[in-house]
């Protein structure tokens, strides 16, 4: 091939190689812009506010309270009134009744557990969910830091909304309606996880001190039923006992596990002992006093000298 036919043939596969070029950016702009760049949502008008306000079956005083409990300080930079007071005070009172409720409901639990379970359940990401079944995003005015991944940082403006709004109620309407609108929206709303909070690193030594403190009998573990012994998958079922009484019941594929398990279970029975039937907006409006459930450590095998 001659020097000037080569020389053509390069020219026209680059021709050709550019072509594709420029239709590969054109696609690849466009698959951005549908994965990340989504068309920004329309501004929130007068009525989505007062959608979300109806379908929580509220009624502020203020008609523009709920615009700010919408509104993000990152929203015109800051330059508007934002929901940052709000956020303020109704961190501080959904603490308060939510503490409460947790106080009454598990009296064994100790305060640091109690802190975790409240942080687990009601922290930012617990509240994000309960904003999401408000139905909140469509009316939230907030700038995303990174604007092609406008998903980022919403579960912590949208956590944050609710605090707000419970600030509102509280604000506008008086913490009897803030306390009974945590109790049907926030604390009723989900079942309370405290299994999975508890940490639990050493179940036989912690049920040994916890029998000591209650002037129990030492516990002792004790086989109830195994199956295959002498095989490659045996089963071993284990009670714990204090006395004649079993307090504990586990099962694992060796004795260790099944001791591990049903010490960690005699545990959960004590700490996470449920008080059914706790509603802490059932109180009248005006002022209550909060008294505390005594510590009734024999509905659940676990008991101590009077």
């Amino acid at each position: 091939m001659s020097l000037a036919k080569s020389l053509g043939l390069l020219g026209r596969r680059a021709a050709t190689s550019a072509v594709l070029a420029r239709g590969l950016r054109n696609q690849t702009s466009g698959f951005s812009t549908s994965m990340f760049g989504q068309q920004e949502a329309a501004e929130p008008s007068t009525s989505t506010f007062s959608a979300l306000e109806s379908r929580l079956n509220l009624k502020f005083k203020d008609s523009g309270l709920m615009e700010q409990v919408c509104t993000h300080r990152s929203y015109e930079q800051g330059r508007g009134v934002s929901n940052e007071r709000l956020v303020w005070i109704g961190k501080r009172v959904l603490n308060l009744h939510v503490g409460e409720h947790l106080q009454k409901t598990y009296p064994n639990l100790p305060p640091e557990t109690l802190q975790d379970v409240q942080h687990a359940n009601f922290g930012l990401m617990g509240l994000a969910e309960v904003a999401k079944h408000f139905g909140m995003q469509p009316a939230m005015r907030w700038t995303p830091v990174v604007k092609e991944a406008p998903q980022v940082g919403l579960t912590k403006v949208l956590g944050k909304s609710v605090q707000a709004l419970i600030g509102a109620v509280y604000q506008d309407q008086g913490d009897a309606a803030a306390k009974r609108f945590i109790a049907k929206h926030i604390v009723h709303s989900k079942p309370v996880d405290v299994e999975n909070v508890m940490v639990i690193k050493n179940p036989k030594l912690m049920l040994r001190a916890l029998c000591k403190r209650k002037e129990l009998q030492y516990p002792v573990a004790r086989i109830l039923k195994e199956t295959g012994r002498f095989t490659s998958s045996p089963v071993f079922i284990v009670g714990i006992f204090t006395g004649t009484r079993m307090v504990g019941m586990g099962y694992g594929s060796s004795i260790k596990m099944a001791e591990f398990r049903a010490a960690k279970d005699a545990l959960l029975k004590h700490y996470a002992k449920e008080i059914k039937g706790i509603d802490i907006g059932e109180e009248e409006d005006g002022d209550f006093t909060f008294v505390p459930q005594e510590n009734d450590d024999a509905k659940v095998g676990i008991t101590g000298h009077a």
